[in-house]
């Protein structure tokens, strides 16, 4: 009898320093449930990077406002154009150019689109969150634009442009058959795409006082003015680059046309960047001095 009072007294004492030890150990923290990442719902989700509806070509924004946009044209690329709520998107085509069908809009009820008549199209989606396709046919070409609304406060194009590295050959024939169009700013000697002759400027009207610094592929090999016109000829085989003037304060792309290796700006400008992924050039009017003043 003594000795079961002693293993029950033991058992009892076993159990209460258990109990102790228990007590005295932390609890553990409750962790948040492991999200359910579905891979499908990602990928269906209208705005996610990883969507493949939502792929396209990206353009080249400007330095210090990437509202507005330039696509370098090919038939073969859709490009993708950011928009947003309550904010209208202009995309400006080449001039003459002008719609021969109505714009096809894959969704008309969440997107509003409009027409200057002319070579600019207006877009706008109602909410953020949309993805929209949209081609346009003209007289000249056709585009495969994917359309992307954007969060509130989301990156948008408010301009969109595109430039067009080979020449129109509407345009060529235009020109052959005895018409004007295009021959503004061309060269005696200066065979390109688009020249189908000299304009008559002479070599002395010609100014080569410019200075060009920075490096890369994008330096220019020469740079001169025909006295209304900046004629920036790039190197063989050198990738496009986008050229941008300072005006009112603000950067902001000129009308430019290419002439064959040469980028034409359509202007007279005292300084010039052309940008491209990477390098930045700046072409300045006039010669440095001695001492680089």
């Amino acid at each position: 009898m003594k000795r079961l009072r002693t293993l029950a007294a033991c058992g009892a004492f076993a159990m209460v320093a258990t109990a102790s030890a228990l007590a005295a150990k932390p609890a553990s923290p409750v962790l948040p449930p492991t999200p359910n990442f579905d891979l499908a719902t990602i990928i269906g989700d209208p705005m996610s990077p990883v969507n493949p509806y939502n792929s396209g070509t990206d353009p080249i924004t400007m330095p210090g406002d990437a509202r507005m946009a330039v696509f370098p044209y090919s038939r073969d690329q859709i490009f993708r154009v950011m928009t947003a709520p309550l904010k209208v998107t202009t995309i400006e085509l080449a001039r003459g150019e002008v719609l021969t069908a109505e714009p096809a809009l894959g969704d008309s009820i969440q997107w509003m689109i409009d027409t200057d008549g002319a070579n600019h199209v207006f877009v706008k989606p109602t909410k953020p969150g949309l993805v929209n396709t949209l081609h346009l046919t003209t007289n000249l070409r056709e585009y495969d634009m994917t359309l992307v609304s954007s969060p509130v406060g989301g990156l948008f194009y408010q301009s969109v442009r595109f430039n067009y590295p080979n020449s129109l050959m509407a345009k060529v024939r235009a020109r052959e058959g005895g018409g004007s169009d295009g021959a503004e700013g061309s060269l005696p000697g200066v065979a390109s795409q688009t020249d189908s002759g000299p304009i008559g400027v002479t070599p002395d009207k010609l100014n080569f006082e410019y200075t060009v610094s920075g490096s890369g592929v994008i330096k220019p090999e020469t740079v001169f003015d025909d006295g209304k016109f900046v004629w920036i000829r790039l190197p063989q085989n050198a990738p496009f680059a986008v050229p941008t003037v300072r005006g009112g304060g603000d950067i902001v792309s000129p009308n430019f046309i290419r002439r064959g290796p040469y980028i034409v700006v359509q202007q007279l400008a005292d300084e010039i960047t052309l940008t491209r992924a990477g390098e930045v050039v700046t072409i300045k009017r006039g010669r440095r001095s001695l001492f680089g003043f």
